[in-house]
């Protein structure tokens, strides 16, 4: 039966351990971000106010851009299993520290607090995550392996929902920070045991010893500016990524301002974000499996990059025809389900076609500099259209930033 399974799925058998340890390891981390994702916006809802959610947004933008560039820094000086310890370390402290804090009722402030921390944690784990493993993995065994890895991380977020949904009312919505770094202890407790008997990560290579990390880190971002210059491809897929983040996060702001108005407890609102995050998670990782991949050969790369705008268009237009509750399910699903099955893959190749020493200066580009920019953007915005009490004052101009995005993708078809 096992080897059944392994000649289906491509896993020779040295390679059964490595891979039931890396699923093991995803599946705990992907319950972890579930449970994060879940508490964090539940907390802060209901607790501080999804008023301050666009201020959030700009304080993320912000947070991020300065991270990236301090852990593009130092990263490569440690293997990534120690680079793991530190981050699971660091996490565990500050999910106790919050969970004391939230207890003695202390600060307001705690909740912003601790949804910053899960926004920047889950963008570390996932960069973080994909260097680990290929620094545990051989180009040849990635192809194979990844997905299939990948594919556990999701069903590790399936369970972390569902236990969010069945156990919010009994542990209460605040304990799960206390399930979130037990998860994190274990498997930091599991990366230990397993590089203590099979030693370093053995596709580590330590970077050069500069003398400046900092200011080599910065460079490869002012590089990546620079390139845009030269390369019409990443010049207007970064201009695409800019209003790709603005419709995603303005409407990711409309949707929580429907859930939070629709469930009146924190307990509730958990519940039900558990039980979206699980549901929305299992869908992509169908279409993942067995649709997206189909998709995209028989309608080629560029008819696929053009998906993710409309459905988004098509949900604005939804949601300024009816401000509710089953148009806001049907926006998740473009967000959470949609977006990762079919952009996420397609700008990957779009990204891969770019030359090779070009990639790593675009993709911190993005993310330091693009990224930010249009979180800013975004929440300064809604800061101002939310005091209207009409939705369609920033309903509008997230359809407008959809238009966009899909003239800029077009224009990425060409270029």
């Amino acid at each position: 039966m096992l080897d059944h399974i392994s000649n289906l799925l491509l896993v020779y058998k040295d390679e059964r351990q490595q891979l039931s340890y890396l699923l093991i390891v995803f599946i705990l981390m992907g319950a972890g971000i579930a449970l994060g994702r879940g508490t964090a916006d539940a907390l802060f809802f209901k607790r501080y106010g999804i008023e301050y959610l666009p201020v959030m947004f700009v304080l993320v933008g912000v947070l991020l851009s300065a991270i990236s560039v301090m852990y593009a820094a130092f990263v490569d000086a440690l293997p990534s299993e120690r680079f793991f310890k530190i981050i699971f370390a660091l996490m565990i402290a500050l999910l106790l520290g919050n969970w004391f804090m939230i207890r003695l009722g202390a600060s307001d402030m705690v909740y912003p607090a601790y949804f910053l921390l899960y926004e920047i944690a889950s963008e570390l784990f996932l960069v973080h995550s994909a260097l680990y493993l290929g620094q545990n993995l051989v180009q040849t065994q990635s192809k194979r392996l990844m997905p299939i890895i990948l594919a556990g991380s999701q069903v590790g977020v399936i369970i972390g929902g569902l236990f969010l949904a069945g156990m919010s009312r009994v542990l209460g919505v605040q304990n799960m920070l206390l399930v979130w770094a037990l998860l994190l202890a274990v498997t930091l407790a599991i990366i230990t045991v397993w590089h203590s008997k099979k030693g370093v990560s053995p596709y580590f290579r330590a970077g050069r010893k500069e003398r400046s990390r900092l200011r080599q880190s910065i460079n490869q971002v002012t590089q990546g500016l620079k390139f845009m210059k030269t390369s019409q491809l990443l010049k207007v897929s970064s201009f695409a990524l800019f209003f790709m983040v603005i419709l995603t996060y303005v409407l990711g702001y409309t949707l929580n301002r429907i859930y939070t108005d629709t469930f009146e407890t924190e307990v509730a609102l958990g519940s039900f974000f558990g039980l979206l995050t699980a549901m929305t998670s299992a869908l992509a990782l169908i279409m993942q499996i067995f649709i997206s991949n189909r998709v995209i050969r028989r309608f080629g790369v560029k008819k696929v990059n053009l998906v993710y705008p409309v459905t988004s268009f098509m949900v604005y237009l939804g949601l300024m025809f009816s401000f509710t509750l089953p148009f806001a399910l049907i926006g998740s699903f473009n967000k959470d389900s949609i977006m990762p099955a079919f952009r996420r893959p397609v700008r990957n190749i779009f990204m891969d076609s770019l030359p090779m020493q070009i990639q790593g200066r675009a993709r911190a580009m993005s993310i330091v500099v693009v990224l930010p920019l249009a979180l800013a953007t975004a929440g300064i915005f809604l800061w101002f259209a939310q005091k209207a009490e009409n939705p369609s004052l920033f309903l509008f101009p997230g359809l407008l930033a959809a238009l966009v995005y899909l003239w800029f993708n077009r224009k990425m078809n060409k270029a």
